[in-house]
């Protein structure tokens, strides 16, 4: 089966660009593995409570660093993309052999570069790819015998050791706010039998529509450059995934959004509920959060929306408001009809409008 990207190039990329942290292997982080080990099963039953989805079985988890996150994605990036990898390679048998090893050279130091950054920012993650079941094949290597084998569930310790030390933040509660958001993500897709077949169904529904003409893409450029040019391009759009899609394209990336924006929003809506509830620090970590947020310089706001991560941040918020709109207006029982039919989950034009979506499913 070929590959678009060869980890055994991605991985050392990613480790450069992840870099390391100067609290790895101290005391601090056997302090966070203790914080975690009382946090997991205790958020378990506090998103039971806040979340309106049935408990699935308890998680397996697993405590890494930045490298290893960077590792265990460019495999998840590898599968996800590997209906693509396929058209591309098979547009490029007739090209000569050091073609096909520059351009995959390329794609393989480009995803390393990438996640290796994203790895520096990332607290948490429920990665959708590994098996939440208690059968797994022999693991191939050390990251796939501590993740892949053990956990679908994984904290990035020594950022959220850094982030905890850099902003002042009560160690414990800082634990347990961000084992509420990711234990949710695990709820979500453990816990409601349709949405992670629903995911995958978009994500290669979109990937197969992808034109690998290049005339094509010329053409889409220039459109987008006069669309840019002009003004006329939504918040939502100015990712270029979005600016370089057909209008059919588009549809399924709206899809995709509203998907992650309820996925991301109802962690986010979770977490502070839960938070407010019984984390005696989380005014002040909310606080401190926003105004980071408020204060992220332009040369980071145009590397995130870049990179997708400015996307991401707009999904957390269009998809929190919506859930908060809803239970201020229907309360906690019209949030639960969101999981129980896939008929129910929201458009992207809904989640902007929380009272039409309440008229059409509660």
């Amino acid at each position: 089966m070929a590959r678009l990207i060869e980890p055994a190039i991605a991985r050392p990329v990613a480790r450069r660009f992840a870099g390391t942290s100067a609290v790895a292997g101290s005391y601090l982080m056997d302090r966070l593995q203790r914080d975690l080990e009382s946090a997991v099963p205790r958020s378990e039953e506090l998103v039971a409570r806040a979340s309106g989805i049935p408990a699935p079985p308890p998680v397996r988890w697993a405590m890494i660093d930045r490298a290893e996150w960077a590792e265990a994605n460019i495999i998840g990036m590898g599968k996800m993309i590997q209906p693509l990898a396929d058209r591309i390679n098979k547009r490029l048998e007739a090209a000569p052999a050091p073609v096909r090893i520059a351009q995959r050279t390329l794609v393989s130091v480009e995803a390393g570069m990438l996640l290796g950054y994203v790895s520096r920012r990332v607290l948490g993650q429920y990665d959708v790819l590994v098996p939440d079941d208690a059968e797994r094949s022999a693991p191939r290597s050390r990251w796939r015998r501590r993740i892949a084998e053990g956990a679908p569930l994984y904290f990035v310790g020594t950022n959220i050791v850094e982030t905890e030390r850099r902003l002042g933040f009560v160690p414990e509660d800082f634990a347990l706010w961000v084992a509420v958001h990711e234990v949710t993500h695990r709820f979500q897709f453990a816990g409601v039998p349709w949405l992670k077949e629903r995911f995958f169904g978009l994500v290669e529904s979109y990937l197969g529509s992808i034109d690998l003409d290049a005339r094509g893409l010329a053409g889409r450029l220039s459109t987008a450059a006069r669309r840019m040019a002009s003004g006329a391009v939504s918040p939502e759009e100015r990712n270029p995934v979005y600016l370089l899609a057909s209008e059919e394209q588009k549809r399924m990336l709206d899809g995709i959004q509203a998907l992650m924006a309820v996925v991301e929003g109802h962690g986010n809506y979770v977490m502070d509920a839960v938070g407010a509830e019984v984390i005696p620090s989380f005014g002040r970590m909310r606080r401190v959060f926003e105004q980071r947020r408020a204060q992220t310089n332009l040369v980071q706001k145009v590397l995130n929306n870049v990179i997708g991560l400015e996307m991401k941040l707009r999904q957390y918020e269009l998809g929190q408001r919506f859930c908060e709109r809803v239970v201020a207006e229907g309360g906690l029982q019209s949030l639960a009809h969101l999981w129980s039919d896939p008929q129910n989950f929201p458009t992207l034009e809904e989640l902007r409008d929380a009272p039409s979506w309440l008229r059409r499913v509660a």
